[in-house]
């Protein structure tokens, strides 16, 4: 059996007081927002490199940059992957150590990693991976959630603006709440969609699914069993729901 051989490395990168946005471009690794941990805020990237030797891994290593920019309160990170051969895989993990009360910005974008944020979040986040789930403690305000094979879950969300989770392959569960003046779209191709919403919710609620039914139990609005619906229990806010391949649950609390 081949054995690899893997090098790797890490970099900090300090979060001064006058930072309020976090913007953060990996590849073929997680991002992890963390409350801070006693220490400094910062922004910790771990970089690895494996192949099935250990010659010319060391340069891969080295050509694997990062690419930071400041300004005007926010840090962006890139990294930038390096050429490679046959065999050989590189990745940039990033890990955020960072107060939620003075962030009011974070966007993640990842192409094959799982995206967790496990601050509470009060801001705006934008959440983009194409191979991996993601993760949401719970939070306040206006999330853009997407990635293509991967589950949606999340703690406990109040919602804000026009918000979205979407995936293509993965269910969507977790408590929210939304704030009157929204629209918020939940979108899975192949999965369930399960929420618990507070049981005075107003909002016009939109549902479809193609193979799987609708059921929708909140205060004095009941049903079970249809595969589209429209339940008015008021004008606002907009709340749309889509599944092709699963069912679709909403429950009150």
């Amino acid at each position: 059996m081949a054995l690899f051989s893997k090098v790797g490395a890490r970099e900090e990168f300090p979060l001064g007081p006058e930072i309020d946005s976090i913007s953060i471009q990996g590849f073929n690794g997680g991002i992890v927002w963390l409350p801070e941990d006693g220490g400094e805020p910062r922004i910790v990237a771990e970089k690895e490199v494996r192949g099935l030797s250990l010659g010319g891994l060391e340069q891969i290593l080295a050509d694997l940059k990062i690419e930071r920019d400041v300004s005007d309160g926010k840090i962006a990170l890139r990294s930038v992957s390096p050429v490679k051969g046959f065999g050989i895989n590189a990745q940039v993990s990033f890990t955020v150590y960072a107060s939620p009360d003075r962030i009011r910005a974070f966007q993640g974008t990842t192409s094959n990693g799982v995206i967790s944020v496990e601050a509470a979040s009060r801001g705006k986040l934008d959440l983009r991976t194409s191979n991996g789930r993601i993760m949401l403690n719970s939070g306040q305000g206006e999330v853009q959630a997407r990635t293509s094979n991967g589950r949606i879950e999340f703690g406990s969300l109040a919602l804000e603006g026009r918000s979205s989770l979407r995936t293509s392959n993965g269910r969507i569960t977790g408590q929210v709440k939304f704030a009157p003046d929204g629209r918020y779209t939940f979108e899975t191709s192949n999965g369930n969609i399960e929420l618990r919403i507070p049981q005075d919710s107003p909002g016009s609620f939109q549902a479809r699914t193609s193979n799987g039914h609708i059921k929708f139990e909140v205060g004095e609005t009941q049903l079970n069993g249809r595969k589209e619906a429209v339940l008015q229990r008021s004008d606002n806010p907009e709340v749309l729901l889509s599944t092709s391949n699963g069912n679709i649950n909403v429950i009150g609390y």
